[in-house]
């Protein structure tokens, strides 16, 4: 979040200093405890300089429109129709191989026929990491950059060739027999099994999600079951817990072993290894590999006679996710995962304890109401805390969630969940089939149940404008109150509650938005409610501009409007302070413009230096928007006011992944 880098050495001084001060303070509480706060973050700071400088280097900066790569394919999913290749190159035209220490994403054909450890040389297009198209926008480049991916394209057509693996990269050899299975394991749930509920199976065995169509997924968002699609801490518990339980009573059943050894420790670590190849299978994914690491703390928590379920180890869990991907705590993923671990954990380990420790003098059927009221009460403290991150990250909030989550919970712990880990068992023998049919069922009540919550719009909100800082300390009194679990900790955190409502209070959403890209821009009239758009905007960006300003989609004919003209000419206002706005690729007259427009945008051409002189508030030009990328506008809302500008750059910082001018951030 910071505008650029700090060395290592110097942050590294740092830690080493305030490491100093907490133990020559440690007889102060109050002072060692904000001196161990400030070396943690230090620390934190060093461990992000280290994965920054151990990322990618020498990636492309410009568009590379006609190339050659050949390289060896290390990862293969079905997407949208077609198939995303990653490839480890070992050539690339234009590119001097000591530089080709990064990986490439190609999109090919779907009907093309590759595998995992094939060598290919194709004709495609590479393009660099492309940062935010405009100020407050999802980063994408940063993930990839941290993934280890320098380019993304597409090949042309079946301009490619499969060549014989006669140079494999020996540290890819793991990778490729894991990537192998997969394959394996997808071929076998296509063979078995038919309709839409394969891409759900698929999804939840090998994480790949490019066979769910797309008005599933969207249905399984607006019902608040879209986690079911990641593979997360839900999918690895109950596949672990699974195990661990038929490990468990089946030594059991053996008086001999049960009486003799420690039965409990062992199913721990079949657990565990079953989760290690389910980490394998299913992709090894941020949220997975963050699921198995809790896991892995749990089951080494029992192996050590410790406490299994705690508040501090999740924060071992968060430790040891953060120390291997930083990056990962500016995602919605870990935000979403540890919100909701972390409020779920402090209330079950405190008010909810005492409550369920009564069960055990309860008849079966108080039991199974007291189970329900359970998944009740946790589907209402998850969607409690994850909502202001989900409004924040997506922009709309599923309320019927709770309800939704009432059926699909029971149905993949008691259901789905088990009968995976018997399909994984059978595969190998291929007597896989009668699993997938007894699965099938279970994955059509989850489909049903998503359709019948979607098909209820006024169970999805639409939220928009709220400010990063307000969510982030807001997140920071939760985190604080969990932790601390007591009546007199609130207190300190209340300045913190009122600071994150005056940021809310005092934000203020930019109505005007630039593309990078010179083409796509999009014109909010506060006071009308309409959204003027480009004439060709890319589908994908005008979702998430809609989803900005808290247009539904059923609203897109009503409250989407457009602009066809080029010049296009609006007259929008912001609490009745009226704005002329020119928006066009090129202005043939701008000295015109300059006189009669308040904000002129000129896409593809630049305007002259005189042109605010001349009358404009504010001018955005091809040069503008070349050196600094997609801009941001804030209209006045006053009549003495002046519109406020932000910038990619400027927001984004100067960092190796944000590539904007032909330039990369240092």
């Amino acid at each position: 979040m910071l505008p650029a880098r700090i060395e290592l050495g110097q942050i590294g001084t740092a830690v080493i200093l305030l490491a100093c001060a907490f133990w020559m303070s440690r007889r102060f509480a109050v002072l060692a405890f904000v001196l161990q706060l400030l070396t943690s973050m230090a620390f934190g700071a060093v461990i992000s300089a280290v994965h920054t400088e151990l990322g990618p280097a020498g990636i492309p900066t410009k568009t590379l429109y006609t190339t050659e790569v050949t390289g060896t394919i290390i990862g293969l999913e079905p997407r949208n129709g077609r198939i995303r290749a990653t490839v480890h190159p070992s050539e690339i035209t234009g590119i001097a191989p000591d530089r080709l220490n990064w990986n490439v994403r190609l999109s090919f054909l779907g009907d093309s026929a590759l595998a995992i450890g094939d060598q290919i040389r194709a004709n495609a297009r590479l393009f660099p990491l492309r940062a935010p198209a405009v100020p407050g926008d999802p980063d994408f480049s940063r993930n990839l950059y941290f993934s280890n991916i320098g380019a993304s394209g597409f090949v042309f057509g079946r301009q490619f060739d499969v060549l014989k693996n006669e140079n494999p990269i020996n540290n890819n050899i793991l990778m490729g027999d894991i990537e192998r299975a997969r394959q394996y394991v997808s071929g076998a749930i296509s063979d078995k099994m038919t309709g839409p509920e394969v891409g759900i199976a698929k999804a939840l065995i090998i994480g790949e999600r490019g066979e769910v169509a797309p008005d599933i997924a969207d249905d399984l968002r607006k019902s608040g079951l879209a986690h079911l699609l990641a593979i997360s801490g839900l999918h690895m518990g109950l596949l672990c817990g699974t195990v661990f339980f038929l490990i468990r009573f089946g030594l059991a059943a053996i008086p001999a072993i049960a009486l003799r050894y420690p039965i409990k420790k062992w199913a721990a670590m079949a657990a565990m290894l079953a989760g290690l190849v389910y980490l394998g299978l299913s992709g090894a994914t941020i949220p997975t590999q963050r699921a198995f690491v809790m896991l892995l703390v749990v089951w080494l928590a029992l192996l050590l006679d410790r406490r299994a379920i705690s508040l501090r180890l999740v924060g071992v869990a968060a430790i040891m996710v953060l120390i291997l991907r930083p990056d990962a705590v500016l995602g919605a993923s870990f935000q979403l995962s540890f919100a909701a671990v972390g409020a779920l954990v402090a209330f079950y380990d405190g008010p909810g304890r005492r409550w369920l420790d009564r069960q055990g003098m309860l008849s079966w059927y108080e039991r199974a109401g007291l189970y329900l009221a359970g998944l009740l009460l946790t589907s209402l403290i998850v969607t409690a805390v994850t909502a202001p991150i989900i409004g924040y990250h997506f922009g709309r909030i599923s309320m019927l969630g709770i309800f939704a989550n009432l059926v699909a919970i029971p149905v993949m712990a008691f259901w789905v969940m088990p009968l995976i880990v018997v399909t994984l068992a059978l595969v190998p023998l291929g007597l896989h089939g009668l699993s997938l049919a007894v699965m099938k069922p279970g994955l059509g009540v989850l489909l049903k149940t998503a359709d019948l919550v979607a098909a209820q719009d006024w169970g999805l909100w639409y939220v928009s404008g709220l400010d990063m800082l307000a969510v982030a300390f807001g997140l920071f009194a939760l985190a604080w109150i969990i932790i601390w679990r007591d009546k007199v900790m609130i207190v300190p955190v209340i300045p913190v509650i009122v600071a994150a409502i005056i940021f809310q209070v005092l934000h203020k959403e930019p109505e005007i938005l630039i593309s990078g890209d010179r083409e796509s821009w999009a014109v909010y009239d506060p006071d009308a409610g309409i959204l003027h758009i480009s004439a060709h905007p890319n589908d994908f960006q005008k979702d998430i501009w809609m989803s900005r300003f808290g247009i539904r989609p059923e609203q897109e004919e009503s409250r989407v409007q457009t602009c066809r003209n080029d010049p296009c000419h609006l007259d929008v206002s912001a609490n009745i302070v009226a704005s002329q706005i020119i928006v066009a690729s090129r202005i043939a007259n701008p000295f015109y413009a300059c006189r009669n427009a308040d904000i002129i945008v000129s896409l593809q051409t630049d305007l002259p230096t005189t042109c605010q002189a001349s009358g404009a508030r504010m001018v955005i030009d091809d040069d503008v928007l070349w050196w600094q990328g997609g801009t941001a506008i804030k209209l006045p809302s006053a009549p003495d006011e002046n519109p406020a500008l932000k910038t990619v750059r400027e927001e984004t910082g100067n960092w190796p992944w944000i590539i904007i001018g032909g330039r990369a951030g240092r």
